[in-house]
């Protein structure tokens, strides 16, 4: 039986049929906004473009990178911006978050935003 894994770059999917089992689905993420529409521009919305580019360690990666599933937490922010819209992610580990096209993400696929422990009172 042949799987297919799907990687998510700059907000289009990429099928590849692969003997290996599939691997979770990776989303190109920027801190930057405007860094993100310049990874769109240059890959011009092509998601393999766009793996090129962040895979080559001479390219210019803007900031931007591949961001793992396990890493985020949940969407912290919501932006209409001409015709598009964006997410930007909150990931364990840094307190920026990265956005991403919105939708590259299922809803299901965020874990609920992590709360701080209650403090505690002293009596």
């Amino acid at each position: 039986m042949v799987r297919t894994s799907v990687v998510l770059v700059a907000g289009l999917a990429v099928s590849a049929a692969a003997a290996a089992p599939a691997r979770p689905v990776q989303t190109a993420g920027c801190p930057s906004l405007a860094n993100l529409r310049i990874l769109a521009q240059r890959s011009q919305d092509d998601a393999a473009a766009a793996a090129a580019i962040l895979s080559d360690p001479k390219a210019d990666h803007l900031g931007c990178s591949l961001l793992e599933p396990a890493r985020i937490v949940a969407v912290s922010e919501r932006l209409a911006l001409g015709g598009r819209e964006y997410e930007c992610l909150t990931l364990q580990g840094t307190g920026v978050c990265h956005w991403i096209p919105a939708g590259a993400v299922a809803p299901g696929a965020a874990s609920p935003p992590v709360r701080a422990p209650a403090e505690r009172t002293k009596r």
